[in-house]
């Protein structure tokens, strides 16, 4: 079974989520799926003849290595059942706002709450794919700010500083932004804007030319027109709205500067998905996702936090 056959049978409701995965052989078989096709490797010589063992593990008929299904995944040496990762996946994808650290510990009856926190961040760096399309086409440029109430607003506030990528009526890319220095912003256009778009942004000096080039680039001054009637820039500005309010809603505002990449990555996640038929079906490439990043520690997550 392919990756697309898997991505659409998943469960589309807590009811067939429950009775597809009962137990840890159908969370490992799943998993077995999504990895390797259904044909298990070994993952220090890639040899495809494999047999199982008793422990759920994978030993190589060439040279002996035992791997299991989890290993060289965000989901390395886990010790908690893969069923339990799995709800954690299936909580995190399928509620419309996203779950909290404290509400996930509850629900799975973690003993701390730094087990949930780290599991939480171990999956936001799974809604970040590498290799990803840039946007293109008509792309809207802009930023916001985010933070605690501070005297001073808009640009030269110490709130954070938010980039804004928005295709007209398609995906979206965030990024904490250093600063609006014209060689910050040109390696935010590099990162995430294909040099065939068409970029609109406001008249911000820092969104010149040299920063936005080669890509076509239309400057609009917003303080010349009646936004309510005519936003050249409404795709950002919606974003932003609705990034606010998503952290404030779910995480009560409460996500550090330090670790505020991780929780852009997973709400540019959610709103890129927010068209697909099926909530399962987020979970599923959530999944998929999982098996493809390399393990993180604790360790790491909290002091190499996430880069653009």
């Amino acid at each position: 079974m392919n990756q697309e056959d898997l991505w659409r049978s998943f469960p589309t409701t807590a009811t067939e989520f429950e009775a597809m995965f009962p137990d840890e052989k159908a969370c490992r078989r799943y998993l077995v799926e999504v990895r390797w096709g259904g044909r298990p490797r070994c993952g220090k010589c890639d040899h495809d003849r494999v047999w199982e063992l008793t422990n759920g593990r994978f030993e190589c008929r060439q040279c002996g290595h035992q791997t299991s299904v989890t290993a060289g995944t965000v989901l390395h040496k886990t010790r908690k059942p893969l069923r339990m990762w799995f709800r954690a996946i299936w909580e995190m994808s399928v509620r419309k706002n996203g779950i909290s650290a404290k509400e996930l510990q509850r629900i799975l009856g973690f003993g701390s709450y730094e087990t949930a926190w780290t599991w939480m961040h171990k999956l936001r760096r799974c809604t970040r794919r590498e290799g990803r399309d840039r946007l293109d086409d008509d792309v809207q440029v802009d930023e916001t700010y985010v933070g605690r109430r501070c005297r001073t607003h808009g640009r030269g506030t110490s709130k954070a500083l938010i980039l804004i990528a928005a295709e007209r009526g398609g995906r979206t890319r965030l990024e904490h932004g250093l600063s609006l220095k014209e060689t910050d912003m040109a390696g935010f256009f590099l990162r995430n804007i294909a040099p065939s778009a068409t970029v609109t942004t406001d008249s911000l000096q820092s969104y010149s030319q040299r920063a936005v080039a080669p890509r076509s680039h239309h400057r609009v001054n917003l303080k010349q027109l009646d936004i309510k009637n005519e936003d050249p820039l409404h795709q950002c500005h919606r974003v932003a709205n609705l990034l606010k309010r998503w952290l404030l809603g779910t995480y009560h505002g409460s996500a550090s500067r330090k670790h505020l990449a991780a929780y852009l990555d997973e709400y540019a996640f959610r709103f890129n998905r927010r068209k697909t038929r099926g909530v399962g079906r987020i979970a599923a490439r959530l999944i998929q996702q999982a098996v493809a990043v390399r393990p993180i520690t604790y360790r790491t997550i909290v002091h190499s936090p996430v880069a653009p």
